[in-house]
């Protein structure tokens, strides 16, 4: 008996926390982002794969990362094909995501979109706009007013170098994207001849990790992000990602 009621209180305190020690599903998008995410060979890689875990060990969880199409990742989530989607925001798609109980994370990650233009037309203002690129499944929301008036033509393209090719030989007149982005993967080709515009309209944001079916595991998560701030501090500074808006 005094054997056997160590054996039952541990059981006890397994029953206790469920979400302890599982293995779940991380859907994640497919797409070079870099230095927040890449996809080589199937494998997926970044600060939001060091982040994530990070988290995973410090908890005991076992992540499988699942990478998708950018307009499809949401579709997997809704559906339960998988856990969890990295990066969320409650902004993106909330229509779709309308009647759906989603939990977000803390922030994850500084994010900005914003427009990058060539150095002559930097401080020239939103009105030299009228052909503006980004990359397709993105919204450029600081200016979705002009481009549903018909104000601004949006021009969409799978490929960051096909977007910044673009802007380099104006065929667009700027690009939104995220400045970071352009600066660590393109900074060597055509991305150093754009320069991120601060005067024009920009989107000032973080990424989130979001769940349905799993809102014990984001309240892990956010006290994984205080009680460990020091090692995500790293990991952002490893990625070279910082406040935004400084250095650009």
């Amino acid at each position: 008996m005094r054997l056997l009621l160590p054996l039952l209180t541990c059981l006890s305190l397994q029953l206790l926390s469920p979400a302890q020690a599982e293995t779940f599903k991380v859907g994640v998008e497919l797409q070079p982002y870099l230095p927040y995410s890449n996809v080589q060979d199937g494998e997926y890689l970044g600060y939001g794969r060091d982040l994530l875990d990070a988290f995973a060990a410090h908890q005991g969880h076992v992540f499988i990362y699942q990478p998708l199409p950018v307009r499809r990742l949401l579709s997997d989530l809704l559906n339960d094909r998988v856990d969890f989607k990295y990066p969320d925001n409650p902004r993106w798609n909330a229509d779709q995501k309308q009647g759906y109980a989603l939990h977000y994370s803390q922030a994850a990650a500084p994010a900005i979109d914003g427009v990058l233009v060539k150095p002559r037309f930097l401080g020239q203002g939103k009105e030299r706009l009228l052909r503006l690129g980004t990359q397709r499944g993105f919204t450029p929301w600081p200016y979705l007013g002009e481009i549903n008036a018909g104000k601004i033509m949006l021009i969409q393209a799978n490929q960051i170098d096909s977007l910044l090719a673009m802007a380099m030989s104006d065929r667009v007149d700027g690009v939104y994207l995220n400045p970071q982005v352009v600066r660590h993967q393109l900074y060597n080709n055509a991305g150093s001849g754009l320069v991120f515009d601060p005067k024009l309209p920009y989107q000032d944001d973080h990424y989130f990790l979001s769940s349905i079916k799993h809102p014990e595991v984001i309240a892990q998560f956010d006290a994984f992000l205080t009680s460990q701030a020091e090692l995500v501090q790293s990991l952002k500074d490893r990625h070279g990602i910082s406040d935004p808006l400084n250095g650009q």
